[in-house]
């Protein structure tokens, strides 16, 4: 696209809204002028600018003291509108930054150094700026000034390279000295591009992004293949670790970073001899606070020549670290300064971003002009998009680039982006869609195989031909962590046999949970039972020659490295056991099966500490309640006031009983807070804490017919286990998960099961204190009846909702999203949710809950 192009002009781009910029540039009244003529054409060619629309203006100007008319040339950027880019720059900031860079913080940098007697000026003079029709800046325009950009597709040569340096350490320095004089900068320079509020933006490209460059890398020359395959599994990993390093270290030494710094946002004036004069920056439109690297790594691999960019790498850091240094002495800064070799350490810890700015700007940079570039086309899924890209991963200046500098990160140890300790391809099958824990890799399975299969026969040797993995649960299914199936080939040397088994493998949580994983110790429990509690239990059953099982067989345990992870038996690999319908609920048989498991944990749990063993602190005392409490008030006290206004519009709620309602969900997490810490006058053991059907799984005898009977029961997900009243789990499980016309017409029925098996379990266990009786556990059950109400509030629209790609608890909690709001309402607005509630609501106003009063 030439410049000369014609181009679409808005409404609003009229002689009338440049008025006031043409007046500031002659520091003159509007009076004494007038707009004679208009000419609006592209200002940039195409693939030169990505993030907004870029027109120059060319205005014929009549002064009212002259008789010639004056040409005046203005940039106007504008924001790009209804593209797939206009989400993207929305939430990033961009114009805004750039408003608050041009009025604000540039004349205040060029300030400071007007104090010490030098003349900087960074970056054009904006003469206007607003935010209707559209964010709009008019700044003048440098060509005016003979300025003009180097070209983009060569790369900058050395002289050019000192010079961006010379004037990016200028910056950085003013913008150390500025924060120090002034304090921190405003919030939305926070953060750039990677921040936790763009992550579901960033998840909707991401798989279709990775599948794309795993087929273009794998065709690259020079160890294309190996690369595509150590990136193929980073899906969003690869976001995560590029949040954590721009994140500004407060015991380093930060800037204000450009935060684009590529050879088309810096503009050179040259002399007669076709030397460097000066230079200016354009687009401040990403800038952050962090670490002086971030713009470092940007700027030399995305425009630095081809032969220099690594030859010349310490070199450039040295010469910028000298300009750095000169220019924080001359601006008489205080604060600790970093060493050229912090430097040089931070630019290594980082690594990464030069690798994603390798991926990222650079194809921009040396790939031909094309007519139609553009961000959209970038981000954009169908055809049009793959074959623009096709165009840009595949251009030959680029594969040949890309090959040293694909070997340079491999040797910095950029690929290993969760600091694994080890860079290779994890070898194993799994969907493109399904972006794994970076840590899952072939190896890993290596101690399992040993757990699994028994030691090796001597003189023989294991192999693990093939690992398959996919995610072990459907949408809606688990919420608080991530589990995946996968199934193992073992290959035995000698013998030619091949054993088959799958397991399941329990990782961290992704998003919103992640972040609440530190006080919430999910992990850290369940490890305790797997390990410890569990076996303990199961053991004292064995000693009085009864077999029990409560948990799938754990087949390995991690914690922290490489995560907190568990391997864990698949017990429907056998096709013998399976989950119920959680919308169904659950018939009688099955709910006598999980009372009676459930029993029988609770029975050696209460003797197990008995008999004097202590339970750690992740199981009872303050550290539980204090967790419980915030995380129901962080990640459900959103749920809940949803459901409380999708209340408001049901009509056979009483607006009396819909008052009591709101008001006890205002405190819900606080009352739920008490009702688990323990009374010493009351019967208390182990709950599950989080007993609902898709925590149980239940066992059918091989070769049934059409309609099985179940035979047993296996619990799931102990990571919420907590010592307390035994009304934790009833409540939870009853109100949840038992078929809606059994809830309260056998509930008693159930409660009288669950005791009978408890004081079965009891006295076979040799309990020494006295058994709690039907009667007192009944009491028990209505004084802590909230646990009740919380529990058909919350878990039983869980159990409900069906099953829809929306579901998860990200969307849950964040329910200002679109598909937050989508889940949120399938959630509540769901007729089977409503036809419960009208039954059970009024159960529990007619035992006083909530109370009225002192809610």
């Amino acid at each position: 696209m030439a410049s000369s192009k014609p181009v679409s002009i808005p409404e609003w781009m009229t002689s009338s809204f440049f008025i006031d910029a043409i007046a500031k540039a002659f520091n003159t009244a509007a009076s004494e002028f007038r707009i004679e003529h208009l000419d609006v054409r592209p200002a940039t060619e195409a693939g030169d600018n990505f993030v907004s629309i870029m027109y120059r203006v060319k205005l014929t100007v009549l002064l009212n003291a002259e008789q010639d008319p004056k040409i005046v040339s203005l940039i106007v950027k504008a924001l790009p509108q209804l593209g797939l880019s206009e989400e993207m720059i929305t939430s990033m900031n961009v114009f805004p930054k750039e408003m608050a860079v041009y009025t604000e913080i540039l004349p205040a940098f060029e300030a400071l150094y007007s104090e010490r007697g030098v003349n900087v000026a960074f970056g054009p003079r904006c003469l206007k700026h607003c935010t209707e029709p559209t964010d709009i800046i008019v700044m003048e325009d440098l060509k005016d000034r003979d300025f003009q950009m180097a070209e983009r597709q060569k790369g900058l040569d050395l002289e050019h390279c000192h010079t961006l340096l010379r004037r990016l350490a200028q910056f950085h320095a003013a913008s150390a000295v500025y924060y120090e004089r002034n304090g921190p900068y405003d919030a939305k320079f926070k953060e750039g591009m990677y921040a936790e509020k763009n992550r579901a933006m960033f998840e909707q490209f991401q798989a279709h992004h990775d599948r794309f460059m795993y087929d273009v890398m794998c065709k690259w020359p020079n160890n294309g293949k190996l690369y595509a395959e150590l990136m193929k599994g980073w899906g969003m990993d690869m976001f995560d670790a590029l949040l954590r390093i721009t994140k500004p270290d407060p015991a380093k030494f930060n800037v204000l970073n450009h935060g684009d710094m590529w050879c088309n946002n810096m503009m050179f004036q040259y002399d007669d001899s076709s030397k460097i004069k000066e230079i200016t920056l354009v687009d401040f439109q990403m800038c952050m606070w962090g670490s002086p690297v971030i713009d470092l790594h940007y700027f030399i691999f995305s425009s630095v020549r081809a032969n220099l960019k690594l030859r010349e790498l310490d070199h450039l850091i040295c010469y910028y670290y000298e300009q750095l240094t000169e220019n924080l002495t001359l601006l008489q800064y205080g604060g600790a300064r970093p060493s050229l070799q912090d430097l040089h350490s931070d630019f290594t810890e980082r690594q990464l971003y030069g690798l994603s700015t390798a991926f990222s700007v650079f194809p921009i940079c040396v790939m031909e002009k094309t007519e139609n570039a553009s961000i959209d086309l970038m981000l954009d899924q169908g055809d049009a998009g793959t074959a623009f890209k096709q165009k840009m991963y595949n251009g030959p200046a680029y594969v040949e680039q890309m090959a040293p500098i694909l070997e340079y990160f491999y040797n910095s140890g950029a690929f290993d982006i969760n600091q694994l300790g080890s860079q290779r391809p994890a070898e194993i099958e799994c969907d493109h869609e399904l972006h794994l824990p970076l840590w899952l890799d072939r190896r890993f399975f290596d101690d399992v195989v040993a757990a699994k299969l028994g030691p090796c026969p001597a003189g023989e040797r294991r192999h693990i031909r093939n690992v398959r993995v996919e995610l072990a649960t459907s949408k809606g299914d688990n919420y608080a962590s991530m589990l995946y199936r996968a199934k193992v080939d073992v290959l035995t040397q000698g013998t030619g046999v091949v054993e088959s088994f799958s397991t399941i493998v329990k990782a961290p949580p992704k998003g919103v949970l992640a972040e609440h994983t530190a006080y919430l110790a999910f992990s850290t429990r369940e490890i305790q039972m797997y390990r410890e509690l569990l076996p303990a239990f199961e053991r004292l059953y064995h000693d009085k020659g009864e077999t029990v099982r409560f948990s799938p067989r754990c087949l390995k345990v991690c914690e922290a490295i490489p995560a907190d992870v568990m391997v864990l038996e698949d017990l429907a690999h056998s096709g013998n056991y399976r989950m119920a319908d959680r919308r169904a609920g659950l018939d009688q048989h099955h709910t006598e099966l999980v009372l009676e498991q459930l029993a029988k944990l609770h029975a050696s749990s209460a003797v197990f500490v008995e008999q004097g063993n202590a339970l750690s602190g992740d199981f009872s005392g303050p550290k539980v309640t204090e967790s419980l409490k915030t995380m129901g008030k962080e990640l459900f006290q959103p749920m809940l006031d949803s459901l409380v206004e999708f209340m408001a519009g049901w009509d056979f709620l009483a607006p009396d009983h819909y008052t009591d309602l709101k008001a006890a969900a205002k405190d819900a997490f606080e009352q739920l807070a008490t009702i688990i810490a323990p009374r010493e006058d009351r019967f208390n053991v182990l709950n599950h804490g989080d007993l609902w059907v898709n925590n149980v799984m239940f066992s059918y005898a091989s070769g049934a017919t059409d309609a099985p009977t179940a035979t047993g029961v296996t619990l799931l997900d102990f990571q919420m286990c907590c010592w307390a009243s035994p009304m934790v789990d009833l409540h939870s499980f009853l109100f949840s998960s038992v078929r809606a016309d059994l809830k309260l017409s056998h509930l008693n029925y159930f409660l009288r099961y669950y005791q009978e098996k408890l004081a079965d379990s009891l006295v076979l266990l040799g309990y020494r204190k006295r058994i709690p009786t039907l009667q007192q556990l009944l009491v028990d059950f209505n004084d802590l009846l909230m646990c009740g109400l919380i529990s058909a509030l919350l878990a039983l629209p869980f159990a409900l909702v069906p099953n829809v790609d929306d579901a998860s608890l990200d969307a849950v909690v964040e329910g200002s999203t679109e598909a937050g709001q989508r889940f949120q309402k399938q959630m509540f607005d769901n007729e089977e949710l409503k036809t419960q509630l009208k039954v059970l609501l009024p159960y529990f106003r007619n035992r006083g809950v909530p109370r009225k009063g002192n809610l």
